[in-house]
């Protein structure tokens, strides 16, 4: 699967139990041969409140993605190449002020509430996939 194969597929509405942001980048993970990060830390939840306190109770999406992407793998990087995995600092809907990205080369692709987005955000933590 490559970066564009992955952008280009129909994604699901958004919800809490199939398609967030979580969701999307473990299913691209996944899709590249990764083990599921969320699964390697048995993380589950059906509903925006369910998230949020596992992403309470994890320490934030940052420190819950840091630990899943050590379990699975792949190498943190200071700079993005196209198709590195990453945490965002970027305004979200939920208030958490975090996301997953993709860097497509130019800028990153995140998904929210109304689909998938391209734009300007702080990488926080980046992987090399």
């Amino acid at each position: 699967m490559t970066l564009g194969d992955f952008l280009k597929a129909p994604c699901p509405a958004w919800d809490y139990r199939l398609h967030d942001c979580s969701r999307w980048l473990d299913r691209y993970l996944v899709g590249l041969g990764y083990a599921s990060p969320m699964d390697a830390l048995g993380i589950e939840y059906a509903s925006e409140r369910e998230a949020k306190l596992v992403i309470g109770r994890g320490g934030g999406l940052l420190a819950l993605w840091t630990r899943g992407m050590n379990v699975i793998g792949p190498a943190e990087v200071a700079e993005p190449m196209m198709g590195d995995a990453a945490i965002l600092s970027i305004a979200t809907d939920d208030g958490t002020d975090q996301t997953t990205g993709i860097w497509t080369g130019v800028r990153w692709a995140s998904v929210h509430r109304y689909g998938t987005m391209f734009g300007v955000g702080e990488p926080l933590r980046i992987w090399r996939v």
